[in-house]
């Protein structure tokens, strides 16, 4: 494309960094200051991938409510809920007086607020929100507060026009010509000919950004000294930028820092950065605004040291009290017997499940259909770091944890088919998808779509309202592209192409034995082992990937399920396991399944490869199976007013549905610990269960796995709710009735404005009243203390967590219950501290 010419006068050289800054050690500092700001803005994984992200990662080195008012400082982000709310909460008896007393105990705040001002104030409604003035804010905010603008929302949109062009995967028609380049020099070279921003309002734009420094970091230096900020205010200032498009700048953050080594030297978080200050510069300009830098930077200093205001405190109390109440209900109903923990029931199944919070409901329902039946709990993934492959493609889908990376590729392929049929297959694939691809283009192009409508657009009738009330009749998944009926059940992961990467069989045994040995299963094989991954079911869902599981990176867990089957299903793999100490019994096979979230389905796959001798003991399975997730689907429709189980069906194939399952809505508790610790709780989905024996771990390296990969795995979940919930404005994305895709990896609310970046309210709430109670993950671990005390001291992240109470922590040691707290260790129950 040829670019418009850009008039003489506007050509500028390149501006350099002015001297006081240009020294290494200064530049070192300000590459410090800038890597601190974008700390403490979360990632956000694109759409295919979209995982829960813990949106306070950035600041929980500080204290919960240090937090929060380094947050309310330079935004409006909020982490508490109104007290109306708590208000509510206490009238409905879901927290006591006795809870708010305790509650005050343990944050230490006796000398403060006493328990019965509290209750007077929630009841009497004498404590209200009053509204305040932040001390930092953007040149827009203040021209919009004083002037009757609404300068930040014009930035706003032109920050998102020129990100959703640049960032584009395939969805616009015209792709910007500056696509190769990082953000900030792309949005400079279109900037310097565009005139909209002139034409609304910005007088001389064009010139103004033609005299920037052509780099990022260079163009933040200029522009904070175009508007005199104090290098003290530096920080401040440019997380208030940062979080007055906080979308945008969580997507180039995980640009930045999660993609490629290209895209980290480009670093479009900074790029971003001087985007969103040369519009606050030019907006300050246009309007002659003068700031009285000197008091804030006053201002800032004192508010860090001035005292909390009192309805701050209650708050955050009666949020402690909440989370005490639902403490004292978890705990109750685990059994801390230690002679119930060495079963010797004969079981002729073993199932291992996702720690995900939908998988506690199921697994009660299996082991409640048959004593037969054992469950485990493990991360998703299977402890398989793979890529998964389909067939027919060079490259697919990382399904590990988003905080690993994969190992090796996993194939797809058509299981004994000749190299002919699966070539004729392949061939079938390719033309069936081409030709979707094709009519979808026609459909949505700015020509055919007026003419599609027209000619064809009555012959879809009936496709829209079989669509809307969920009929999909002979609708079959495009995983099964150009394979015939007869063989999508030998469409399955191979094995064939590890040898080529280099994976040995050694390699293969490292991986069942890190797998079984987190797992606690070196021992008891049953006669037949089920790896059970989860994904969910959903039509016209943009953030489908978030309803799937979150241990494979946003997608299906049955290629690791059927990896790991297929791996222990071998005899040389068999071999290496026993030379290390792992005997697997001959009569033990190995299978996966699937549980279908959305409908509770579970599904077992290769079932022709099982041995004759295993007939009656994989009917009975089913046959349990199939009656558990009956089970389950009825209990679940209980939890929502009106719901029938027929409806939970219906739901998984409506793309009208806004509400196809509740995914992890509810989550409060990770439990780790043996299952007869859980087995007769009824934990009602809300907690994440993983197996653990501490007598199977002396050296604690389980221990240490379980606490800093899937526990953590838990909070960031666990947080992302709880912030969707608190303040959805900021950390979810709004109502899903006008959610609009944007370059197929995020979602706008509407056709304009920052991306969203949390969840939406449908995931949240009924229509009448929260199905997420926000509360904090309380974490109860079956171990020795000072166990735990290593692997905190060993790991700064996790010991943040714990410390600075965004994470609760309980140890169960010989039957008592412990509460961490930080230096020391409380019996629960007591005001005593255990030695």
């Amino acid at each position: 494309m040829t670019l418009p010419q850009v008039e003489d006068h506007m050509i500028q050289s390149l501006q350099e960094i002015p001297a006081p800054y240009s020294t290494p050690h200064v530049r070192r500092q300000i590459d410090d200051l800038l890597a601190e700001v974008a700390e403490a803005v979360a990632p956000v994984w694109p759409l295919k991938d979209y995982v829960a992200v813990n949106p306070y990662s950035g600041i929980s080195s500080r204290s919960f409510l240090a937090g929060r008012s380094f947050l309310r400082l330079v935004s409006d982000c909020e982490t508490l809920m109104p007290i109306e709310y708590y208000a509510a909460q206490y009238e409905q008896e879901q927290f006591t007086e006795e809870n708010i007393e305790l509650a005050i105990t343990e944050l230490e705040l006796n000398s403060t607020v006493t328990a019965s001002s509290i209750v007077q104030a929630i009841l009497i409604g004498q404590t209200k929100s009053e509204p305040r003035q932040r001390l930092v804010r953007t040149m827009a905010e203040i021209v919009d507060a004083y002037a009757s603008e609404n300068w930040s929302k014009k930035i706003g949109d032109e920050i998102s026009k020129v990100c959703a062009a640049h960032y584009d995967d395939g969805q616009a028609v015209w792709q910007s010509p500056w696509k190769g380049l990082p953000l900030f020099q792309a949005w400079r070279s279109m900037a310097i000919i565009d005139r909209n921003p002139e034409a609304s309002g910005l007088e001389n734009f064009r010139a103004f950004v033609a005299k920037m420094p052509h780099t990022a970091d260079a163009a933040i230096i200029w522009l904070l000294k175009e508007l005199d900020v104090p290098e003290s205010l530096w920080k401040s200032f440019l997380l208030c930028q940062a979080f007055s498009n906080l979308g945008w700048s969580a997507w180039t953050n995980y640009q930045s820092q999660w993609t490629d080594a290209e895209a980290a030297d480009h670093n479009d978080f900074v790029g971003l950065l001087a985007i969103r200050l040369a519009y606050d510069v030019a907006v300050s300009k246009n309007f002659g605004i003068q700031v009285d830098w000197n008091s804030i930077c006053q201002n800032e200093s004192a508010s860090f040291d001035a005292s909390i205001e009192t309805e701050t405190t209650y708050r955050y109390v009666l949020l402690r009290a909440s989370e005490i109440a639902f403490r004292e209900q978890l705990l109750g109903s685990l059994s801390t017997d230690s002679s119930e923990q060495d079963s010797t029931q004969e079981t002729f199944a073993q199932m291992v499940f996702c720690i995900d919070v939908r998988s506690e409901r199921i697994r009660c329902q299996l082991e409640s259909q048959s004593a037969g039946i054992e469950t485990f709990g493990f991360a998703g993934f299977f402890g398989m770091p793979i890529e998964f492959v389909p067939m027919g493609q060079t490259c697919g889908d990382s399904h590990v944890p988003v905080l690993l990376e994969p190992q090796f590729q996993l194939h797809e392929g058509l299981h004994g088919a000749s190299a002919e049929a699966e070539k004729h297959s392949l061939k079938q694939r390719t033309d069936a998808r081409s030709r979707r691809s094709l009519w979808k283009h026609f459909q949505t192009s700015a020509v055919g779509c007026f003419s599609f409508v027209e000619t064809l657009g009555l012959f879809y009738g009936w496709k829209l309202i079989a669509n809307s009330v969920g009929w999909n009749f002979g609708k079959t998944s495009s995983k099964f592209d150009g394979v015939p009926a007869h063989e999508h059940d030998h469409l399955k992961p191979t094995l064939r192409s590890l040898k080529c990467q280099g994976v040995t069989v050694s390699d293969q045994v490292d991986l069942c034995e890190s797998m079984l040995t987190n797992l606690g299963l070196i021992g008891k094989f049953s006669k037949i082992v089920v790896f059970c991954g989860h994904a969910s079911q959903t039509e016209n869902n943009p953030l489908a990937a978030g309803l799937d599981c979150g241990a494979c990176g946003g997608h299906s867990g049955e290629p690791n399920a059927r990896l790991a089957a297929l791996l222990l299903n071998q005899s040389d793999v068999r071999e290496g396991l026993a030379s290390r100490g792992i005997s697997i019994p001959e009569e033990t096979h190995f299978l996966a399944g699937l549980h279908n979230t959305a409908t509770d389905q579970l599904t077992f796959f290769d079932l022709d490869d099982v041995p004759a001798s295993h007939e009656q003991e994989l009917a009975q399975l089913i046959v349990h199976a199939n009656a558990a997730a009956c089970q389950t689907g009825s209990e679940r429709a209980k939890t929502t007013a009106g719901e029938s189980l027929s409806n939970l069906m219906r739901k998984a194939t409506d793309w009208s549905e806004v509400r196809p399952e509740w995914g992890l809505a509810g989550n409060a508790a990770f439990v780790a610990g043996p299952r007869s610790m859980t087995k007769s709780a009824n934990l009602e989905g809300r907690s994440f269960l993983h197996s653990y024996d501490h007598k199977t771990d002396p050296d604690g390296t389980v221990l240490e796995m379980i606490m800093t990969a899937p526990m953590v795995v838990a909070h960031w979940i666990n947080m992302q709710y709880y912030a969707s919930t608190v303040d959805n404005d900021h950390f979810g994305s709004g109502t899903k009735t006008v959610h609009n895709v944007v370059g197929r990896f995020g979602i706008l609310s509407g056709n304009s404005g920052d991306l969203m970046i949390g969840l939406p309210w449908q995931s949240l709430h009924t229509g009448h009243e929260l199905q997420h109670l926000p509360m904090r993950l309380q974490s109860v671990i079956a171990a020795p203390r000072d166990a735990v005390d290593r692997v905190i001291k060993k790991h700064e992240l996790l010991g943040n967590l714990v410390d600075n109470g965004w994470l609760h922590l309980i140890v169960i040691e010989d039957g008592i219950q412990y509460r961490y707290g930080g230096d020391h260790w409380q019996v629960l129950g007591e005001k005593q501290l255990a030695a």
